[in-house]
């Protein structure tokens, strides 16, 4: 329990929801009241935005209208609010959940990682940063634009000539506008130009020896590997700069979950659902879920 209490991680959680929570408190207190109150940080904010739009602070008579027109919107807003015209807006909805997640994010932002803490990611997290396998190798195609039967060509090509040279297996196949050999070209490269089942189909495959035929986007191959080059893990400081963002983003999301799991305890979910359109067991299955 005291090592729990020493974690930051908790503390920006606590810290987070208890924001929220006195932010709805101060709100609730101030719903009642007709009073719009402008601050100086409000007129700032105003300056800031004309200036970023017309490259210039306004003059005296810009601003009072600007003031004005801030005013206007804050007593209709208000207004509307009372009216409940709020009340089952999708896009307000949104918006409003937009902003919150926007405060989560604020709090995410507070926690600045150590080295220590992004190598143990970076470790924990490994497979994220494999460099792709690259290959070496000979490969002609059957192409069904081509053929009656491309895979049967392929098939009978392989069985007749096993042993061949590369010049001899050269012009087996059909013409088609990509390379007869590809020197250490990893897997992303080779699934933009064949499609992604052709390097999918090359990792269980021997190497050495003509093999297939492989399926592609452009029909079937037999393959030559020459040479496989297994996925590797780099240094960590050259992947420094992509191991933070990851990490920001997966703490921004740990703690964006945590936050709204707490603020949840508020709240008793009811599954209502009564329609015989829905699977009884779907409904059973969201109502227990909603209320762990």
């Amino acid at each position: 329990m005291k090592k729990l209490l020493k974690e930051p991680f908790l503390h920006f959680i606590i810290i987070g929801a208890a924001m929220f929570l006195l932010y709805g408190m101060v709100n609730k207190n101030t719903d009642s009241k007709n009073t719009i109150i402008i601050t100086d940080f409000d007129v700032s904010s105003i300056i800031s935005k004309w200036e970023m739009q017309w490259k210039r602070p306004p003059t005296e008579k810009e601003l009072q209208k600007l003031i004005n027109l801030n005013i206007k919107q804050e007593v209709v807003y208000q207004e509307a609010l009372k009216m409940n015209l709020d009340h089952n807006d999708e896009i307000i909805k949104r918006r409003l959940s937009q902003k919150m997640q926007f405060l989560s994010n604020d709090i995410a932002a507070m926690i600045e990682p150590t080295d220590e803490d992004l190598k143990e990611y970076f470790q924990k997290n490994s497979e994220k940063y494999l460099t792709p396998s690259s290959y070496s190798l000979y490969q002609i195609t059957f192409s069904p634009d081509n053929r009656k039967n491309n895979f049967k060509d392929a098939e009978e090509t392989l069985r007749q000539y096993p042993n061949a040279s590369f010049e001899e297996m050269n012009g087996k196949g059909d013409n088609l506008p990509f390379s007869y050999f590809f020197t250490d070209i990893n897997t992303d490269e080779l699934g933009l130009q064949l499609g992604s089942k052709f390097p999918e189909a090359l990792q269980s495959l021997e190497t050495n020896k003509w093999v297939g035929p492989i399926p592609s986007g452009f029909g079937y191959h037999l393959v030559y590997i020459t040479n496989k080059t297994e996925p590797q893990l780099p240094s960590f400081e050259s992947v420094k700069k992509a191991v933070l963002r990851d990490y920001e983003y997966d703490k921004q999301q740990e703690i964006d979950e945590a936050i709204y799991q707490e603020l949840k305890k508020k709240y008793e979910i009811d599954i209502d659902i009564k329609s015989e359109e829905f699977d009884p067991k779907f409904v059973e299955y969201l109502q227990t879920e909603f209320n762990k």
